[in-house]
């Protein structure tokens, strides 16, 4: 029986902290509508007197937010409800540790899909097993 399923991300792949209440964006880069924006592409920027147009809308099918058009680069934009979690995006490769008693299991598995803190996700081992488990971040 297993006691506990818990996955890690192997790489950090979004910085932690979080911006202040009342503060914006600046875009890095060039960023295209309707993808999935991460913390790394961004910095922390005070907002100008006139409030920046939104630019982000929440995906209910993937649990996150998604640009709702393209950002320029230098662009100020409000700030997006996961701005600083450490989210997981497809692809990534991740640590699955498997608690069985005293017992701890190790494995590296791909994301299949986007999660953040908290949430579930498939992820497929090395041997092509498909398996829902619960994504923590690291401290």
């Amino acid at each position: 029986m297993i006691a506990g399923l818990i996955l890690l991300a192997g790489l950090g792949l979004v910085p932690g902290g979080s911006a202040p209440q009342g503060h914006c964006l600046k875009a890095q880069s060039a960023l295209a509508a309707d993808s999935v924006p991460l913390a790394a592409n961004f910095v922390v920027a005070e907002c100008p007197e006139r409030e920046p147009a939104p630019a982000f809308r929440y995906d209910s099918a993937l649990g996150s937010s998604r640009l709702s058009r393209a950002i320029a680069p230098n662009e100020i934009v409000p700030v997006f409800p996961e701005f600083g979690l450490k989210l997981v995006q497809p692809g990534q490769v991740l640590r699955i540790v498997i608690f069985a008693g005293a017992v701890r299991i190790e494995r590296e598995v791909e994301a299949l899909q986007s999660a953040r803190p908290g949430h579930r996700l498939f992820v497929r081992s090395n041997d092509g097993q498909v398996l829902s488990v619960r994504y923590e971040a690291q401290p």
